[in-house]
């Protein structure tokens, strides 16, 4: 691996987003770009709102720049780049003029309609492979179909889960991190490949960036401007290598955090009857939050039980039954301590 691009240039690319958020802050400030406080919101003060408008260019460009050097493959992350540059200027609109949820979720849906034909070659042949596991004769059409089917709504659910995650100082830095770190060790012990590595240390370097003005409290939000496109880049690494027949269960396991407390609060509110598309303030995160404990508190907890996963993601390559149940029983103890609504 080139030195210059394993340290030198990420460790550029930290400066310059930490850098640049800062004079971002002020611009924010001036401009009263901010995020107000209302009855779901974790903080009492107004605070500046869209760091993803550094955040996630300087990533897009460093993927390109990896790309046009031929250390990160062109297919497909030239084309993920693109599409997420279409996330990127709808959720800049957003953020700034408040658009309804039916026309991002539309824009939502047909970048993960071209992300499926950016993996269509990958598709066919996974659905061509279930065949011949199976001893199927025909049906090849119906099994593609059905698989794009559940492709997109894991997709669609995972860009998302970022966002809704996206409501406490840290957490994403914290999530994107522990997420790149795994997936750095995975693709130097090659059960990734090397394009993973590169785009690993991009997110990290922009995650780390992003943390200096972020970490509680926080001088700055990421905005949907910064968690959406970053999910979608994010959940792309996992489709990619689930569909390439690679290690895609340990990445998996990197954000089950992040998956178990959307996933959960989304069904407590499906059972409960309440509008799942209506913005709340119910993931066990915020409720701890709301029970006394500060933001540095919570968070701590979460980066230990991230680092955990860390570690059950590299078990799971020797272990994969163990790493599971450790994995689980990490976050079940976790999302309990959350729940405990005495301090």
């Amino acid at each position: 691996m080139d030195s210059s691009l394993s340290f030198f240039f990420p460790l550029f690319l930290f400066a310059f987003i930490a850098l640049l958020l800062r004079y971002l802050i002020i611009f924010l400030k001036k401009r009263e770009i901010l995020d107000f406080p209302n009855f779901r919101s974790n903080h009492k003060s107004p605070i500046p709102n869209c760091a993803g408008v550094i955040v996630v260019p300087s990533i897009l460009i460093s993927i390109f720049l990896y790309i046009k050097f031929g250390y990160i493959g062109f297919y497909p992350w030239f084309h993920i780049s693109l599409i997420t540059i279409i996330l990127f200027f709808t959720c800049l609109f957003d953020d700034l003029y408040n658009l309804p949820i039916f026309p991002r979720i539309v824009i939502q849906t047909l970048c993960v309609v071209f992300g499926l034909e950016v993996f269509g070659s990958n598709i066919s042949e996974f659905s061509g492979n279930i065949i011949l596991l199976n001893n199927f004769i025909k049906g090849q059409y119906f099994i593609e179909i059905f698989l794009k089917f559940l492709v997109a709504i894991s997709w669609l659910w995972l860009v998302n889960l970022f966002n809704f995650m996206d409501g406490m100082d840290g957490l994403t830095s914290c999530q994107v991190s522990t997420f790149s770190i795994g997936m750095i060790i995975l693709s130097i012990l090659g059960y990734l490949s090397t394009d993973e590595t590169y785009i690993g240390l991009i997110l990290l370097s922009a995650s780390l960036g992003f943390f200096i003005w972020n970490k509680p409290p926080a001088k700055i939000f990421l905005g949907d401007v910064g968690s959406i496109p970053i999910g979608f880049v994010i959940s792309s690494l996992i489709i990619y290598n689930f569909l390439e027949n690679n290690n895609f269960m340990p990445l998996v396991l990197l954000i089950l955090f992040h998956i178990s407390d959307s996933t959960i609060t989304l069904l407590k509110r499906l059972i409960k009857k309440k509008n799942i598309f209506k913005a709340h303030s119910g993931h066990f995160y915020q409720n701890k939050i709301r029970h006394g404990y500060n933001h540095k508190e919570v968070l701590k907890k979460i980066f230990i039980v991230n680092i955990l996963l860390v570690f059950s993601s590299l078990l799971y390559l020797q272990f994969p039954i163990l790493s599971i149940m450790f994995s689980c029983t990490t976050i079940f103890t976790v999302l309990m301590w959350l729940n405990k609504s005495k301090k």
